[in-house]
C-alpha cells in the first residue's frame, strides 16, 4: 500500500496539473494567432510559378484575418509569466523543500488547479481577465504561504530558499 502524500507533495501534484493546463491553454491560444508561412514558401515571401518557359512571381497570401490583438498578446505574456513562476516554484519545492516538513495548506494549490482548469474549459473570453487575475492572486498566496512557513523553519535550507522564492516572485509576479 502506498503511503499518503505529504501536504507539500499534494501541492506539487496540484501545481503540476495546473502547469500542464496553463501550457496547453497557451499553446491553444497561440494557434488562434496569424497564420505562419508554410515551410515550402521561400524566405522572401513570394514564390515563383514557371509556365511555358517564363516565370512570374506570386505574392504571398493575404494576411490572416485572425491577427492577434494587443490584448491577446498581453494575456499571452501573463500566461507565460505564470508558467515561468509555476515551473520555478515546482523546481524549488521538489529540490529544496522536499526534505523539510513545512506546514503548507494544499487548498491553495487545489484552487490553482481548479482555476486553471475552469479557465481552459471556457468557450468565451468574457471572464478571461478575471480568471488570470484570480490565478495570479492564487500564485501570490501560495508564495506567501511558503515564505511564512519557511520563516518559521530554523534549518539551513531556509537561508537559501527564502531569497530564491523572493527572487522568483519579483521576476514573474507583479509585486
Amino acid at each position: 500500500m502506498q503511503s499518503p502524500l505529504s501536504p507539500l507533495q499534494t501541492c506539487v501534484v496540484h501545481q503540476q496539473s495546473a502547469l500542464t493546463v496553463l501550457r496547453q491553454y497557451l499553446q491553444d491560444q497561440r494557434h488562434l494567432g496569424p497564420a505562419r508561412p508554410s515551410p515550402a514558401q521561400p524566405p522572401g515571401g513570394c514564390s515563383t510559378l514557371s509556365q511555358g518557359g517564363s516565370s512570374r512571381r506570386i505574392p504571398p497570401p493575404a494576411p490572416s484575418s485572425k491577427r492577434r490583438t494587443i490584448l491577446q498578446v498581453a494575456r499571452e505574456s501573463r500566461l507565460t509569466r505564470f508558467i515561468g513562476f509555476t515551473s520555478g516554484l515546482l523546481n524549488l519545492e521538489q529540490n529544496s523543500l522536499a526534505p523539510l516538513h513545512l506546514h503548507v495548506e494544499w487548498k491553495l494549490s487545489a484552487e490553482l488547479r481548479n482555476l486553471c482548469s475552469r479557465m481552459a474549459a471556457r468557450d468565451d473570453c468574457l471572464r478571461l481577465d478575471a480568471d488570470l487575475k484570480a490565478i495570479e492572486q492564487c500564485l501570490r498566496e501560495i508564495a506567501l504561504q511558503l515564505l511564512s512557513s519557511l520563516s518559521s523553519d530554523n534549518s539551513a535550507t531556509q537561508l537559501h530558499t527564502i531569497p530564491a522564492l523572493k527572487e522568483l516572485c519579483q521576476k514573474y509576479l507583479e509585486v
